[in-house]
């Protein structure tokens, strides 16, 4: 039954063999289902085929729902992999936050998160990168009538002790998602410091500037930033130039923070530097953050005294006189 699940090739196959054969489906075969039918309706999204019209038509089918109830009275016997399987194709199918079945499988996901291994929690994580799947393995509901503290501290909890044991992308994306809910927790904020001062050496700039972000998000100086900092300072002026824009992006992370590493600066605003960015198809963010950088040292660096950005390259931040609406609503960040 496995087998005939992972070989269909529409969603109807799929909602056929596991609604019309109940005496050879076991529970295990489920999630199986919901995963196949969330991947038959990316590709055909993907492909532009019949399928393409959306996951609208499948959950209005009695097939589709006799599946879903099947998962909820069965999710508490599904393996960890089952169930992070059932969240990406609950993301994947467009399903409501407050459905039944994205709840339980939210209930369930929390109640076992400190029983996760690297696997099951670099897939959880990971679903970060579709921008959806994430959302609905925690939904906003989570984060109201206090259950945000809840997640937080159990999230406090495993996280140190499995932090020697992440990959870079998954504390990549768990500061990613540390930072987009602003949980200014300081055990997981310092976790990700002490990671990144371990491994700092290993990583890619753009790796590091995802992990530095929460740190100014939430304007917190890490409980090691006196090691950390200078550390950073270190890596950038060896990988300055590999990657521009995530160079820029860790200098303004530490601008915020008000750490001011003078040594790269002299390097992101030598011509050599400026002669690089203006080759690469996002030049003008980099020359818009730049601009950011030079106000902040012309206001706050005073004993500066390296070069500044050219003129000639600077952006103007607003192009005309901003009303306090305007103003709130464009950059409340």
């Amino acid at each position: 039954m496995k087998r005939l699940i992972e070989r269909s090739r529409s969603v109807g196959e799929v909602l056929r063999w596991v609604t019309q054969n109940p005496g050879k489906v076991s529970a295990s075969h489920y999630p199986i289902a919901l995963h196949k039918l969330g991947q038959l309706l990316q590709q055909g999204q993907a492909a532009g085929s019949g399928e393409s019209r959306g996951p609208g038509p499948v959950l209005e089918q009695p097939e589709f729902q006799t599946l879903c109830q099947a998962i909820i009275s069965g999710c508490a016997k599904f393996d960890n992999f089952s169930i992070v399987n059932c969240l990406y194709a609950a993301a994947a199918l467009g399903l409501p936050g407050e459905s039944p079945l994205v709840r339980v499988l939210e209930d369930e996901s929390r109640s076992r998160l400190g029983r996760f291994n690297q696997k099951d929690v670099s897939m959880v994580f990971s679903s970060e990168a579709n921008n959806k799947a994430l959302e609905a393995i925690f939904s906003s509901q989570l984060f109201y009538e206090n259950r945000q503290e809840r997640f937080i501290r159990s999230m406090a909890e495993w996280l140190p002790r499995k932090a020697e044991n992440l990959t870079p992308y998954t504390m990549a994306l768990i500061a990613k998602y540390v930072a987009r809910h602003r949980l200014r927790e300081p055990r997981l904020l310092d976790t990700i410091a002490n990671f990144l001062l371990k491994r700092g050496e290993q990583l890619d700039s753009k790796v590091i500037q995802k992990l530095v972000f929460p740190f100014s998000r939430m304007n917190y100086r890490p409980s090691n930033h006196s090691e950390l900092f200078p550390k950073l300072e270190a890596i950038l002026e060896q990988k300055a130039g590999s990657s521009p824009l995530a160079t820029v992006n860790i200098l303004m992370s530490m601008f915020q923070l008000s750490h001011f590493p003078q040594t790269v600066l002299h390097q992101v605003f030598s011509p050599a530097f400026i002669t690089n960015v203006m080759s690469i198809p996002y030049a003008l963010i980099v020359r818009r953050y730049l601009s950011l950088l030079d106000a902040a040292v012309e206001l706050e660096f005073r004993d500066y005294s390296g070069p500044r950005l050219d003129p000639r390259y600077r952006v103007l931040m607003f192009e005309h006189a901003l009303t306090a609406d305007e103003a709130n609503r464009k950059y409340r960040w």
